[in-house]
Parts: structure tokens; sequence; C-alpha cells
């Protein structure tokens, strides 16, 4: 078993490669009363495509959420109420590139982990359950059909990408869910929920080496045989594909967002080094302390709303901003002048250093959290990068990293906006 100890934070991360490829780690956090432990694949909606000798096969947009759901069904039961009879609280959520299943317990840690990695890795899949299944997220999706939030999101992602799996509704749609089979479902779990491509996160107070034997037991004769393959999905140029629409909601005031595509990262230290600038630079131009912000609150332009979203990955990388406002245009026009004068700006020495020892202070203080480190472990291990790097990258970060990541905020080909305005 690997140790790596991490004295900056005073942490010591585990890990152990199982035979059958599956990665787990393990955190020990003395002085909690739970534990907390995600099982993660790196499968979301991304993926399209799976093939091998003699057959490719197109995923129905949708399946990675679909087959999430379908797992927590044993033979017509839901496991939430094992889980739930052993004081534990289990769930899972779907994104773009991965699927999760956790739980948290304050007790029968390993009967909850045994439990966890047999659901999941052991589907009881049927015709009538699927059938069953198609109905339930059909009714999620027309509820989220008609949610403000969820179409502004889509329609910026929409907009920014032409012709990219980054557009792929999480829960697909109402057409491609009803071609999910029973034959389908078995491949793409068998592809995609294979050990080699999961890993196991446990944190919380626990004795280490007691709790690797039981994994390793638990793991020792499970060994499926993975006959598909990952079809590759491509890249996106940077320029974005529509500059605006709007798109007319049952809302009150109208909701915009702009979206920045930027360059895809491929190297792990890089993907770090990338996001942390581009929080820190965020909060020097537009943070809530910043005069930016003050003036577009005092013109009305945005309210509490307001917010700010960094998604980064090899595949795909953008930048979103938005707010319920009754101005979108004036926002619009604002936040670009703001973002295009934004290397003008004078960042003392002083003003650098406290605004990156928050970022900093921020990520220590999120150590005291076994949900923000599991989860968020998990997030940065699909992107080949480690959660407990941070502080080191975020220490060497200089005045001119935020400078130069400012470089890609002056292609305006690179913007795009929607708005959700009120039905006339």
């Amino acid at each position: 078993m690997n140790k790596l100890v991490y004295d900056k934070i005073d942490e010591v991360l585990f890990h152990e490669q199982l035979d059958n490829g599956l990665n787990v780690y393990l955190l020990q956090k003395s002085g909690f009363s739970k534990s907390y432990v995600t099982f993660s694949t790196k499968f979301g909606s991304l993926e399209e495509q799976i093939y091998n000798d003699d057959e490719t096969i197109d995923l129905p947009h949708g399946i990675a959420h679909f087959l999430e759901h379908k797992l927590f069904e044993q033979n017509g039961v839901d496991v939430s109420t094992t889980f739930a009879l052993q004081q534990a609280n289990v769930n899972a959520y779907t994104q773009n590139n991965r699927t999760t299943y956790l739980f948290s317990c304050t007790d029968h840690l390993h009967k909850n982990i045994s439990d966890l990695l047999y659901f999941v890795q052991n589907p009881k899949f049927s015709e009538e359950g699927i059938k069953k299944e198609v109905q339930i997220i059909t009714q999620e999706i027309n509820m989220y059909n008609d949610d403000p939030t969820t179409a502004l999101y889509q329609g910026v992602i929409n907009n920014m990408y032409l012709d990219h799996p980054v557009r792929n509704e999480i829960l697909g749609t109402v057409e491609s869910i009803s071609t999910i089979t029973k034959d389908v479902l078995e491949k793409t779990h068998q592809t995609f929920y294979h050990p080699s491509n999961m890993v196991l996160f446990v944190t919380g107070n626990f004795d280490v080496e007691e709790t690797v034997k039981f994994i390793k037991e638990l793991q020792k004769d499970v060994n499926p045989v993975q006959s598909f393959k990952v079809k590759d999905q491509p890249f996106s140029c940077n320029k974005a594909h529509v500059l605006s629409t709007e798109i007319e909601k049952e809302v009150l005031v109208a909701n915009f967002i702009l979206g920045i595509k930027l360059s895809s990262i491929n190297d792990r230290l890089e993907y770090m080094k990338k996001e942390l600038c581009l929080s820190v630079m965020m909060d020097l131009v537009l943070g809530k302390s910043t005069e930016n912000f003050k003036t577009l609150l005092a013109n009305n332009l945005i309210n509490d709303t307001y917010g700010m979203d960094i998604s980064l990955s090899d595949r795909y990388s953008y930048f979103l901003i938005g707010s319920e406002t009754n101005n979108p245009v004036e926002l619009k026009e604002a936040i670009t002048e703001i973002f295009s004068n934004m290397k003008d700006l004078d960042i003392t020495d002083e003003l650098f250093l406290r605004t990156k020892k928050q970022t900093i202070g921020g990520f220590i203080q999120a150590l005291n959290s076994l949900e923000y480190i599991a989860n968020n472990f998990t997030k940065y291990y699909f992107e080949g990068a480690s959660l407990f790097d941070i502080l080191e990258v975020s220490q060497n970060i200089t005045k001119e990293d935020i400078y130069n990541t400012m470089d890609e905020f002056l292609d305006l080909k690179r913007y795009s906006s929607c708005t959700v305005i009120p039905k006339k």
C-alpha cells in the first residue's frame, strides 16, 4: 500500500491498486464521528460510442444517468432501504464526465462499503424495470424542460459548442431514453463499470489497514471481462458557435448568462493552476468586494442570484457568469467592457497576496468537510490531478500568471450568451 504524505496540510493519503484494476484511496480523519465514501466511474453524458471488433454501439443520450437509476433497483427493491437500516444515507449523481455513488454513515462502515460495491457492480436489469424507468425519467425530463435555470445553462452551452458531446443533456431526451434496451445497458455497464475505470475513496475515522484488507477480500473474485472500448470524442475549436439567443419561459425577471470558451487542459498541474488563476482573477476583477461588482449592483444590473462558474477539462473548458436582471443587454455590455479592459487593472502586491491567501485559506477550511474532500478528490482524479496538490500549486501562482490568464477573455469570438425572458 502506498503512503502519500502532505506535510503542509497535515494529511496522509493511502493508495492501493487492486488486482482487478480498482484504485482505492483512504484518508483517515481523526476526530470525526462519521465516514464518507464515494465509488466513481469515468462515465457521464460525454460518452457516445463503444465498440469492439464485431460491433459499434451508439449510446443513447442519457444512458449514464439512466444506468445510475437502474443500479439502485435490485430485484425490484430500492437499495436505499438497506442503507437506511444501517444508519447510512446513500445517493448518486451523474455529470458530464463521471458518475458517483456515495454514502455517509456513523457505524457499520464495512457493511455499507460491501453493499455499495455489490449493487454498483452487480446490476439486476429487466425489460419491465427498464420500461418503468423510462416513464419515471420522462417525467423528470419534462420537469426540467420547464425549468428556466436548466434552459439557461443548456442554451449557453449549445451556443458555445456546435458539434461536441458536452451539448448532450445529462438526462437525455424523451426520444433517446425510449431506445434504451437491456442489452445496451448490460454492455454499457460492462464497459464503463469495469474496476479499472473506477475509483473508491474512503474518508473518516476508521482503521486503514483493516479497511483495505476488507475491500481487497471483497474484490478478490471480481474480475469482469471488458470486451468493448470507448470511442474517442472530438475536441471543439475555441470560436463560439452562436453569439446570443433568447428563450421565453414563465419567469418574472429575465435571467442572463455569458459563456466564454477556454482552451482545453491536458496537463494535470496546468489544470489546477489555471483553475486557481481563474478563481483569483475573478475575485480581483468581479468579486463581491470589487468596485466593478458594486457598480453592477448600484446600477440594478445584477441581484443576489449573481454568480460565476469555471469548468475545465481535457475535452472542453468554459467560464460562465450571470444573474437575474431587468437589463440583460446592458449587463452583457458592462461585463464585456470589464473583461476587455481588465488587463489595465493595477493589481498591487498587497491586493494580490491578500486574494491569494483567501483562496488558500478557503481550501484549507474546506478540508474539514468530508463531503468536499471525497467529491473533489474524484473530480481531480479523473483529470489526472490530486486534490491535495492544490496548496502547493496555489502558493506558486504569481501576478504574471493572473495577467496571462486574462488573455483568453480578450477574444470576443469566444463569447456566447443566452437570456431567458418572460413569456409575452
